[in-house]
């Protein structure tokens, strides 16, 4: 694959599909056919079309193939270095609507998460994996930056699957408070 898609992240992203796409490949790597058992609602065409936009973004590769019944089955990882991280150049080519919607999509997905967590029954032995808080903090643009490469550094090395790790989705916001 030659450069990624010039196509910006906002219109990427924001699409619900590819949205819910993202948020089941984070931390993963799953094939076309666990996909599909994931988000059983999508029709299969448009899963498939809408993994090969995200792919050809630069967001999703193929890590494997494999040969199943006359078909290839992909296996895909996300490249979450790319997601959730809108540089400001992004950022400010948005629309404050796009950010709205996208603010709003995550929001949602984290409900939704938070909801198949509590149905689960499988609620209270995962209980010390669940965390939620907030607080404010005081910082001038270089703190956060600092703070931010330093979150990022600390996460970096659980970003892979490990025998005997669970995954945990974690999810930050930061929003000046003025």
């Amino acid at each position: 694959m030659d450069e990624p898609s010039s196509t910006p992240v906002s219109d990427l992203l924001l699409h619900p599909v590819r949205w819910r796409i993202v948020q089941r490949l984070l931390g993963r790597e799953l094939t076309t056919t666990d996909l599909k058992r994931d988000l059983p609602d999508v029709p299969s065409t448009s899963l498939y079309r809408h993994v090969a936009v995200l792919i050809d973004a630069g967001f999703l590769t193929v890590v494997r193939e494999r040969k199943v019944r006359g078909t290839t089955e992909r296996t895909l990882s996300l490249d979450q270095t790319k997601v959730g991280r809108i540089d400001e150049r992004e950022a400010r080519a948005m629309t404050p609507e796009q950010h709205r919607q996208a603010f709003l999509m995550m929001l949602t997905r984290l409900a939704a998460d938070f909801d198949r967590l509590v149905d689960s029954g499988d609620f209270y032995p995962r209980l010390a994996q669940l965390g939620y808080s907030q607080l404010a903090v005081y910082v001038d643009p270089a703190d956060l930056d600092a703070i931010r490469e330093g979150i990022n550094a600390v996460l970096e090395p659980h970003l892979q699957e490990g025998p005997g790790k669970d995954r945990v989705v974690l999810s930050f916001v930061a929003m000046p408070d003025d």
